[in-house]
This record gives C-alpha cells, sequence and structure tokens, in this order.
C-alpha cells in the first residue's frame, strides 16, 4: 500500500469523508499551514493517483508534495531545483491544482476566502513561469556570469566538428568523390562550402577572443615556410574567389624559410584575406611578403573593394561595434576577425595598420619578427 504525501495509506477506508474518495480533506499537510490549500492538495491526490499505475504513482506523490510547498511558501525553488521529471507531471499536478482552487472558490463556501484562494492561484502561475524560463535563465546566467567567456567557448566548440565535417563533405562532392556532378550541383556545392568555412571562422574567432589572453608565441617558435603557409591560406579562400570571380594573388619574399609562429601567422592572414574577399566584388585581392631589415618580414593584403568610410574608422578594431548597413558597408558586425588579427599581430611583433585612399580599395599591414631559417 503506497503512501500518499503525508506519509499515510492513500486508500485506507478509515479516511472516508469529505470528497468521497477515501480522503479527510482536512487533515494536515507536512509544512502546510492553510486549510484551503491542504483541502485542494488532497482533492489532487485524489484525482490524479486514482488509478495510476505504480511507476507514475511514486513519481506524481513526489510531485505533489514538492508542489504543495512551493505554492504554500511561495518558493518556486522547492519544485525548480528539484527539476522533477517527466516535466509533464508537474504541469498536470499545476493544472489540477489551479482548477481546484477555482472551484473552491466558486462553491461559495464561507470557510473558503476569495483572498487566501487568489493568493494561492497566483502562487501556482509564479511556479509555472519559473519553470517555463529556467532553462534559458540557467545558460544565460552562466553566460553573464564570471565564467561567461568559457561558457561560450563551449558552445563554440560544439560547431566547430560539424562545420568542418560540413566543409569536408561539399569539398569532396563538389570534386566528384561520390559521382559525376553537374554545374548547377557545383556551384551550390562550393557555396555550402563557403559559407561552412566562413561559419567556422566566426567560432574560431569567437572561441579566440573569449581567451586573449592565452594568446601567445613564445612557445611556438619553429621552421615555417611562408609559401606553405601562403598556400594553406589559398586552398581555404580560392572557392571564395573563384564564386565571385575575383583574382588570387602571392607574391613571395626571396627568402622563404623562417622560425616564428606558423598557426598565428596564418591566422591573421587568413583572416584578412577572408575579409578581403567578402567585400570585394570586382578587381583582385593580393597577398604580399617583403623582405625588411633585421629579419622581419612585412605582409600586407590589398584589395579592390569599396573601401573604409572615415567615420568607420575610430571602430575598426573594436568588437561588437554597431554600425549601420549599406552599400559601403565593409566589415561583419562583431567585428572580431579584426580585433583578435590585431592581436595575433602583436604576438608577432608587429602592428596591424591599414589605409584606405579616395577612390576604393584597401591595404591592411603588418610587420613580423621572422628571423631567416640559417642552416648548421
Amino acid at each position: 500500500m503506497s503512501a500518499s504525501v503525508t506519509g499515510r495509506p492513500d486508500r485506507s477506508p478509515t479516511l472516508r469523508g469529505g470528497n468521497g474518495h477515501g480522503h479527510v480533506l482536512g487533515l494536515p499537510l507536512p509544512g502546510i499551514t492553510c486549510a484551503v490549500l491542504t483541502s485542494a492538495i488532497r482533492q489532487v491526490e485524489d484525482a490524479l493517483l486514482e488509478g495510476a499505475n505504480p511507476d507514475d504513482r511514486e513519481a506524481l506523490t513526489a510531485v505533489i508534495a514538492a508542489v504543495a510547498l512551493a505554492v504554500g511558501r511561495r518558493t518556486p525553488a522547492y519544485v525548480v531545483d528539484r527539476r522533477p521529471q517527466p516535466p509533464a507531471l508537474v504541469g498536470r499536478v499545476l493544472e489540477v491544482l489551479r482548477a481546484t482552487l477555482l472551484r473552491s472558490w466558486r462553491g461559495g463556501s464561507a470557510s473558503t476566502s476569495a483572498y487566501v484562494v487568489l493568493r494561492h492561484v497566483a502562487a501556482v502561475e509564479e511556479l509555472r513561469e519559473a519553470l517555463e524560463r529556467t532553462p534559458l535563465q540557467d545558460f544565460t546566467a552562466q553566460l553573464n556570469g564570471p565564467d561567461g567567456a568559457d561558457a561560450l567557448a563551449e558552445v563554440l566548440h560544439d560547431l566547430r566538428s560539424p562545420l568542418s565535417s560540413i566543409c569536408c563533405l561539399a569539398e569532396r562532392l563538389e570534386q566528384g568523390g561520390s559521382g559525376v556532378v553537374n554545374d548547377l550541383q557545383r556551384r551550390q556545392l562550393r557555396l555550402i562550402h563557403i559559407a561552412a568555412v566562413q561559419l567556422g571562422m566566426v567560432a574560431n574567432d569567437a572561441i579566440d577572443a573569449s581567451h586573449d589572453a592565452a594568446v601567445r608565441c613564445d612557445d611556438d617558435l619553429a621552421p615555417l615556410s611562408i609559401t606553405k603557409v601562403f598556400n594553406a591560406v589559398a586552398s581555404i579562400v580560392r572557392p571564395m574567389a573563384e564564386e565571385k570571380g575575383l583574382e588570387l594573388r602571392f607574391v613571395r619574399p626571396a627568402r622563404d624559410y623562417r622560425v616564428g609562429c606558423e598557426d598565428v601567422l596564418g591566422r591573421v592572414l587568413l583572416n584578412l584575406v577572408t575579409n578581403a574577399l567578402k567585400f570585394t566584388h570586382v578587381g583582385w585581392v593580393e597577398v604580399a611578403a617583403a623582405e625588411r631589415s633585421d629579419g622581419w618580414v612585412e605582409f600586407s593584403v590589398r584589395d579592390t573593394g569599396p573601401g573604409i568610410r572615415p567615420e568607420a574608422v575610430e571602430r575598426l578594431f573594436r568588437p561588437f561595434r554597431r554600425v549601420a548597413a549599406g552599400p559601403t558597408h565593409r566589415f561583419s558586425r562583431t567585428g572580431l576577425g579584426l580585433a583578435l588579427s590585431r592581436s595575433l599581430a602583436e604576438t608577432l611583433g608587429g602592428t596591424l595598420r591599414h589605409e584606405s585612399p579616395e577612390g576604393g580599395g584597401t591595404r591592411f599591414w603588418f610587420e613580423a619578427d621572422l628571423p631567416p631559417l640559417t642552416r648548421p
């Protein structure tokens, strides 16, 4: 014989009386002092436990007990913190309890105060609202808390794997790896690949920006080939250039092999080239590396796009800037790519600068401390 919320047997024949289903409506509930709520909870028990199978009966008993305390003490946490499962049971209990309270009021019993009933009905609604908003509040609270950057990074990490899979699959399909594709299908697959690459870059930028203090080069110094870095960038951005009919140029330095941080260098160049391709519609994009004194190399990315409006220059490297969109809108709304690129350029020893002459076109450049690799 199972127990009700009070701990007493719920179908005892000695408890017949007030409701005709086996309970004395006024029998006290632990932690509840209001007779109106006690009576309503007893009726909820009878309505929901009657004929319930053993598994549902146990869950319902626990839910009814939590709801009784949450409503009686106007403290939704009694239910919210427990997160009883399945959630549909809580909704059913609240629905029946609300209807029971309103029915007791309409019944016109002299002992039933309208104020008391409405207070409990309001508590039921507060509990319902708390349950509805809890998952979103938990997430936003974590994002706004001291570990918000870590929470955002975890979400973005979850995006990177499927985006990488989309890139690989789209590229394989475009190249005929699973059968012949026609020109229209090839173009559509290329667009899918481009979109996935750009989304992946946004995720990478946001992850790196959330851990800006961790961006360092000193531990990653190793021999590198500027040609190899250029080729890696070209392999990613070439589909974008071809889709828009843009010429993609690379100018290599006299001495190719250097010592430096290959990953950071490639990341800065990829961000700058992708940005140039995104906002250039006619002409070309050029990536150049030029020798400077004492082992320094100047890297630049030029394009024949619309250029940068003077009023936008002040906010150029500011993330999450607010700018009005228009035909000459030049950069993404978040601005993470340029902000991160400037930070990464500094780890290479230089400063990211730009110029946008009157008449169009933009050039970004920075110097990197990359001593020539000397053979022993």
